[in-house]
């Protein structure tokens, strides 16, 4: 389970999908901040009504290898999805209630916010990792830049910081 300030995340759920090739600091490290992330956009966004987080692992970015996000480095850039979402392999859906995140087996109706997450699969090989994320649909994508540094995962960069302010204010 991943305890943030206000939020509580069924990390089991997740885990029980991973795959001998994932990384767990990796996915809790992700997790924790992208939490972090729901709770501030969850108060940005209309509180009202139902909202979701859906997680999902992602094997084949459509153009990992011919682009780049070249923020704190350079990352394999997620492209070429248009206003589709990543094709995922598996997916974790989770309803919020009251400052906990509940695995369902299917959404309560079709009115509820999404909050996406596509993660790439096979991190344990690698030592950095962009993470795709969308809200309702019309929002603009948010990348998610971590690297493992001295042997722990770190959120090195967000594709909107010059929104949200420097990466330094993420919380690990």
């Amino acid at each position: 389970m991943i305890v943030t300030e206000k939020l509580i995340l069924p990390f089991e759920a997740i885990e029980a999908k991973l795959t001998a090739d994932d990384d767990r600091a990796f996915w809790q490290t992700a997790l924790a901040v992208l939490a972090e992330e729901f709770i501030h956009r969850h108060g940005e966004e209309s509180a009202k009504g139902d909202w979701a987080v859906v997680v999902g692992a992602c094997s084949h970015w459509k153009r990992p290898h011919q682009t780049r996000w070249t923020a704190a480095g350079g990352f394999a850039y997620p492209e070429g999805y248009q206003q589709y979402f990543p094709k995922l392999d598996w997916t974790v859906t989770m309803l919020y209630r009251e400052g906990r995140l509940l695995p369902v087996t299917k959404l309560p109706g079709k009115r509820v916010g999404l909050f996406q997450i596509a993660m790439p699969s096979r991190t344990l090989r690698h030592k950095q990792a962009a993470v795709l994320t969308r809200w309702p649909t019309g929002s603009k994508s948010v990348l998610f830049g971590f690297r493992k540094l001295n042997g722990k995962w770190k959120c090195v960069a967000v594709s909107d910081e010059k929104v949200r302010g420097p990466v330094a204010s993420i919380p690990d």
